[in-house]
């Protein structure tokens, strides 16, 4: 077939909806990921030879990841990003400290499951970001399903929870904001735009997502690395070692005590090669 064919053939998104095919989209994902454009050209190829009518997104990811470990990319683990958060799950809380992790790293003052008292009621807040002249109440939406989307309704009750706790709290400027590892819908990002809520979910704001500020500054969760295991999770959690390069060697000194030195020193491995 030929690729103008191909791109017209339906495929199956996380939504369980059909949408075109597009090698574009696929090239791009593999760039992302870092792989040259050399592989990623010849990957994207051997995957428009494969595609057929109604073939998943998620079959057309395991296609992809196949063949950048065929060809010893790392790209295949930075490919890996999406999967890797949701196994930050089942629940929410490792997410909600794993996005502590990546704002601090980026210069934010932050702290988690924060109580403000509104003018009506007091409100659990899932992390509070200090600027020097504004505060952002900042609500986590972890996702570990196939899928899913952030509505509107979620905005509309953040607004809320601010509107109420702004009214309480005069003497300084108070934002809201948003952070999901999944993508908006439509309507929540219109709404959010309208009422200047910040929002930070995958791929969105475009080319400043989740994912983009993650790859960019090496921000990978621990989940990443194909030698963690995920028995560790809850411990490393308690020990602030959520990101890859949190693994130092004090951590590890902290961490040999209840987890193999050698298995660690492979988990550096890993790290290694992922950042270099």
């Amino acid at each position: 077939m030929e690729m103008e064919t191909i791109d017209k053939i339906n495929i199956i998104n996380s939504l369980g909806e059909t949408e075109p095919f597009s090698s574009e989209k696929v090239y791009q994902s593999m760039l992302r990921a870092g792989a040259s454009e050399i592989i990623a050209q010849k990957i994207t190829d051997i995957i428009r030879k494969k595609v057929r009518p109604n073939i998943s997104t998620f079959e057309i990811y395991k296609i992809a990841k196949k063949y950048l470990e065929k060809e010893k990319e790392v790209s295949s683990l930075r490919f890996d990003l999406k999967y890797a958060i949701k196994r930050l799950g089942p629940e929410g809380f490792v997410f909600e400290k794993f996005i502590k992790e990546i704002l601090q790293k980026l210069g934010y003052e932050v702290t988690n499951n924060r109580i403000i008292q509104g003018k009506c009621i007091s409100y659990e807040i899932d992390f509070l970001v200090k600027t020097k002249t504004t505060k952002h109440l900042g609500e986590c939406k972890y996702r570990n399903g196939t899928g899913e989307r952030i509505d509107v309704n979620v905005l509309l009750k953040s607004f809320a929870v601010l509107d109420d706790i702004k009214s309480n709290n005069l003497n300084c400027e108070i934002k809201t904001m948003v952070v999901t590892n999944e993508k908006f819908t439509e309507k929540a990002i219109r709404y959010a735009k309208c009422k200047n809520i910040k929002i930070l979910g995958w791929n969105y704001p475009e080319k400043e997502g989740l994912e983009t500020i993650i790859s960019n500054n090496n921000l990978y969760p621990i989940t990443i690395l194909p030698s963690f295991n995920k028995n560790y999770l809850q411990l490393f959690a308690e020990e602030n070692v959520l990101l890859i390069n949190n693994l130092t060697e004090e951590k590890i000194k902290t961490l040999e005590s209840k987890v193999n030195r050698n298995y660690l020193k492979k988990l550096k491995e890993e790290i290694s090669l992922i950042i270099n």
